[in-house]
Formats: structure tokens, C-alpha cells, sequence
């Protein structure tokens, strides 16, 4: 059994994950959220999606604008755009007399579309929120958008200040972009996984990413990995079939590695964590799944035995 050094992300308050949708992203930040938990560590999940996917796998049902805790010292929390502007009212700026008075639902949307990139920049100053100004967590690990939009968040605080604008939105945005720049406190990883075509994908974002992001980029995990150590005997169209598959993942695999090498001499020494596919996953997760997923290597196992 090999273990892996994650020693680039536990040391730092915030961890932002991304990737193609549909590849284990949310997983994965679960994974890394129950095991840092279990090492005894306060952690927090945060997501801005429609639908919460992290609760569901520990086994609670999708949850909007609220924190559960879904395991010990582990909370998962689902927030939206106009929720999240109620807070940084009341909570961030102490003011909530003020936005009970003033500010109602139909007000605060038209707000936030009314200038670009705010809802954004106050997602992220969420997660400075809860990161510094709000400390109740030793890590916070966002479970980012897919690559796209994610690329975007990434370039709001520069579109922000590009606009000139003064006043508490600029302020705000240049302590964002502070935060979001100290390598000391936050990274980023991409999840990708040994297919062709998303590995094409992947190789085509990492260096835009890496180009505008204020965030630096920890780390690759390379998704749903098949061991080119399993035990394939006989000839049955099972066996063949697998036979194929594996021949596919290692081609894509080494077309990661050669990529990145490629892509940007900055990158060369960015790790790559393989991750092995485990195959259907029974919900909810036990205890110790995080760790299990994060630090077993690809170990030597029949077809017939893969969970």
C-alpha cells in the first residue's frame, strides 16, 4: 500500500477543487474533507450549486443556505447568491438593521445583476469569511464549479478593479484577491480522470488556469484510475474488453503527464495523484472512506474482486 503526500493542501485554510462535471469532484472533496475530520480537524465544505451533492453522500438529504454536519467535526454547507449577500450585510458588516429595512429579495437580485462579477466576488469573500474573519474551521474546501465557470470566478476580482470603481465593492475585492493570492493559505486542484478526450480537456485549461488564477494550482488528481496490475487471465470478451480499457487509460495517462510537461515549465513538478476507481460506491460513506479512496494505491486485484 502506497500513501500519498497531501502535505500541499493540509497545510492551508482554504482548498478550491474543480474539474469536468460528472468525474467525482464532489467526492473527492469529500473524501478529503472526512479524512482531515477524522485526523481530529474542524472542516468545512462549501458549495454554490442548485443542488447540494455532498450531503446526499453521507447519507442527508440536499440542503440550501444552512450547515450540516454530517460527521463529526465535518459540515457541508450549500449557499446561494442573494443568501449570501443577506450575510455579508448582517454578519460581515454587523448591519442588520439595515437590511431589514432596505433590502428585500427583489432588491438584492436586481442589485447583484446589476454589476458584473459581484456575486462573485462575494462568494469568494465567503470563503475569506469563513476562512479568517468568521475562523470556526481549520480547512475550508470549495467545491468549485466545473472548469468553465470556474475559470471565470477566477478572473472576477481583475474584471472587478478593471471597472474603477470605488468605494466598499473595490475594497472588498482587493482583500479578496489578497487572500486569494497568499500561497501560505489557499490552493487549487483539478480533477480529471484517464479518458481521452477530458484529459485533451484538461491539458487545454491547466495552463489558462495557471495563467490567471490568483489561486495556485497544488495539484492534479487523476480520477477513477484502473491498475494495469490486475490479475487479466483468459480470453473471455470480459477480459478483452478490460484488456482495452486499461490500454486506454495508460495512453491517456501518460498523454497527462507528457502534457503537462509540455504545457509550461512552472508546471513540471506539479504532482499528479492517481486515484483508483473503486467502482459503484455504496451511500453513505463510512468512516474512513476519505482516507481509503485518498492514500490506497492501485493494488493488484482480479476483475472479478473490484468493488
Amino acid at each position: 500500500m502506497a500513501s500519498y503526500d497531501y502535505s500541499t493542501l493540509l497545510t492551508k485554510k482554504l482548498v478550491i477543487i474543480t474539474g469536468k462535471g460528472g468525474i467525482g469532484k464532489s467526492l473527492i472533496a469529500a473524501a478529503l474533507g472526512q479524512m482531515v475530520a477524522e485526523s481530529g480537524r474542524r472542516v468545512l465544505i462549501v458549495q454554490n450549486a442548485a443542488l447540494d451533492q455532498v450531503s446526499p453522500l453521507f447519507g442527508f438529504e440536499s440542503a440550501y443556505d444552512r450547515l450540516v454536519t454530517v460527521q463529526p467535526r465535518l459540515g457541508v454547507l450549500n449557499i446561494d447568491s442573494v443568501a449570501n449577500f443577506r450575510d455579508y450585510i448582517v454578519e460581515h458588516l454587523g448591519q442588520r438593521r439595515l437590511y431589514d429595512t432596505v433590502f428585500s429579495n427583489r432588491v438584492v437580485k436586481s442589485l447583484i445583476n446589476a454589476i458584473p462579477g459581484w456575486a462573485d466576488v462575494m462568494l469568494l469573500g465567503r470563503l475569506l469569511f469563513e476562512c479568517e474573519l468568521r475562523p470556526q474551521h481549520d480547512l475550508v474546501i470549495f467545491d468549485g464549479p466545473a472548469s468553465g465557470h470556474f475559470l471565470n470566478l477566477m478572473t472576477t476580482p481583475d474584471s472587478v478593479l478593471g471597472m474603477s470603481l470605488g468605494g466598499p465593492l473595490a475594497k472588498e475585492t482587493q482583500r479578496v484577491k489578497a487572500f486569494l493570492s497568499d500561497k501560505s493559505k489557499c490552493c487549487s486542484v483539478l480533477v480529471t480522470v484517464p479518458e481521452e478526450l477530458v484529459v485533451s480537456e484538461c491539458l487545454d485549461f491547466l495552463p489558462r488556469l495557471h495563467a490567471v488564477s490568483p489561486v495556485a494550482l497544488a495539484g492534479v488528481f487523476l480520477n477513477k484510475t484502473v491498475t494495469d496490475q490486475v490479475n487479466l487471465t483468459g480470453t473471455s470478451p470480459a477480459t478483452e474488453y478490460a484488456r482495452r480499457t486499461i490500454a486506454a487509460a495508460a495512453e491517456a495517462t501518460a498523454m497527462l503527464h507528457e502534457g503537462i510537461k509540455a504545457a509550461s515549465p512552472s508546471l513540471t513538478e506539479l504532482p499528479i495523484w492517481s486515484l483508483p476507481d473503486l467502482g459503484f460506491i455504496n451511500e453513505p460513506l463510512k468512516a474512513g472512506f476519505g482516507e481509503h479512496l485518498l492514500t490506497v494505491a492501485n493494488q493488484p486485484r482480479s476483475i472479478s474482486s473490484r468493488s
